[in-house]
């Protein structure tokens, strides 16, 4: 029988021929070939089978329940131990008054926000910076994951679950995708989520007639766990009077690259190996929701209000759908307040208040990673519910490690963050009809 770490193994080989096929095809720009999409299929599943990936990933629950039981003696030593660090997480402690909080934390937060950032400041003291008695405080105070915690999947040390905490927190608030999609948490590295395609259908029925019988059809949303990751520095000393800034900092920086990095592939992804085979809107949805502006209408001073009129327009009027304009601030500024100050009405109260961010009734949300600058063929703003149209797969276990010799001539340590998400624009409209969410573009030369 395999090991859950072969099986592991297996996965990420079969993911990563799906973004070899996926690279090859975008790379020739053309669309996927009968055998390509068929190999596919098999791998990821589709309506009628699950694929590959799913299967290797039951195998590997599989092993991992096996592999449990023979560990079953251990585990039976370390619950007894778990018993002990519950106890000693309970224990009162006292943080150093030059180790408090001088201002508002941004990772922490709540009315134990000092406490939970000091207890994950001591944990990285103890396991990237290997200070000895951080280590032993950990222990007498209950800190999980500073003794082991080795997590195979991610090559790293599973951190706390305050210092985890703060950072899903900060990365699901920090980026546009993350905040506005929707969110489903994966207990497995491989996950299918279900949407409906149709509903039943109502049909008139006259006394005694037999009723039409009609079912709502459904297809599966593939998530599959990627693997994402951070490689920074920080000085090689930390003492006890910065454990509290240096865990808000580093929660921060992990949550913030993270943040960054779903928003570059939820709105940019080209399947390609820089999105990790991420394919995001800019590249996702058909022509039906695709609107482009007029003719000549190449520049931010030449957009009209037309171009927006028409994807309002389009976009279906779903129950509960909630649009929502996504542009860069550059754009809002050059085109959609533009637009605004230019109707009439206007005094130098209204001009001094500058517009509010909204367009036509609906909010406008800015995301920097989209063109800040308008010329041909550019793919300026999107308008619609992404929640609707996407969904982000979530899969818990952020880790950390650390590498003392890396960057060893500037007694620097080099520190890693991984975490595992992936992300499916799976409502895409088709040739002619506009799905929940619609691309502005302008159009090309």
């Amino acid at each position: 029988m395999k090991s859950s770490k072969q099986l592991q193994s297996e996965i990420e080989a079969l993911q990563a021929k799906v973004q070899a096929i996926q690279a090859v095809a975008q790379g020739e720009n053309r669309d996927l070939l009968e055998d390509e999409q068929t190999e596919i299929d098999s791998i990821v599943g589709d309506d009628k089978s699950p694929g590959q990936i799913a299967n290797l990933a039951k195998d590997r629950e599989r092993a991992l329940k096996v592999e449990a039981l023979v560990s079953n003696a251990a585990r039976t030593v370390r619950e007894t131990q778990v018993d002990s660090v519950e106890a000693a997480a309970s224990k009162p402690f006292k943080i150093p008054a030059k180790a408090r909080a001088t201002k508002t934390l941004n990772a922490f937060k709540g009315q134990d926000a000092e406490i939970e950032a000091y207890r994950s400041g001591k944990w990285i003291q103890a396991t990237l910076f290997s200070d000895a008695k951080a280590r032993q405080w950990c222990v007498d105070h209950g800190v999980e994951n500073v003794m082991s915690g080795s997590n195979d999947l991610t090559g790293g040390t599973l951190v706390p679950p305050e210092f985890e905490t703060a950072v899903i927190s900060l990365f699901e608030s920090y980026g546009v995708i993350p905040q506005r999609a929707r969110n489903y948490p994966m207990s497995s590295d491989v996950l299918s989520v279900p949407r409906q395609l149709s509903d039943v259908t109502a049909y008139a029925v006259g006394e005694s007639q037999e009723i039409t019988a009609s079912d709502p059809s459904f297809s599966p949303v593939n998530l599959v766990a990627r693997k994402w990751a951070t490689l920074t520095r920080v000085p090689s000393e930390l003492n006890d009077d910065a454990v509290i800034s240096i865990a808000d900092m580093l929660a921060t920086s992990m949550a913030r690259a993270h943040a960054l990095k779903a928003d570059q592939s939820g709105f940019l992804g080209d399947g390609s190996t820089t999105y990790h085979g991420v394919v995001g809107l800019a590249n996702a949805l058909n022509a039906g929701s695709v609107k482009a502006a007029a003719a000549g209408q190449v520049t931010a001073a030449g957009l009209t209000i037309a171009v927006f009129q028409t994807a309002a327009g389009a976009l279906p009027e779903y129950p509960g759908i909630n649009p929502v304009w996504y542009c860069h601030k550059a754009v809002f500024w050059n085109v959609l307040a533009r637009l605004q100050l230019a109707a009439g009405g206007n005094n130098y109260v209204d001009l001094g208040a500058g517009p509010v961010l909204q367009f036509m009734g609906y909010p406008v949300v800015f995301s920097q990673v989209l063109p800040s600058t308008i010329g041909t063929s550019t793919k300026f703003a999107y308008f619609g519910d992404l929640g609707m149209a996407s969904t982000l797969g979530l899969r818990r276990g952020l880790s950390i490690s650390s590498d003392a010799s890396r960057y060893f001539d500037l007694d620097q340590i080099a520190y890693r963050s991984t975490i595992r998400w992936d992300y499916n624009v799976h409502e895409r409209g088709d040739a002619t009809n506009a799905g929940p969410i619609i691309r502005l573009e302008t159009p090309g030369a």
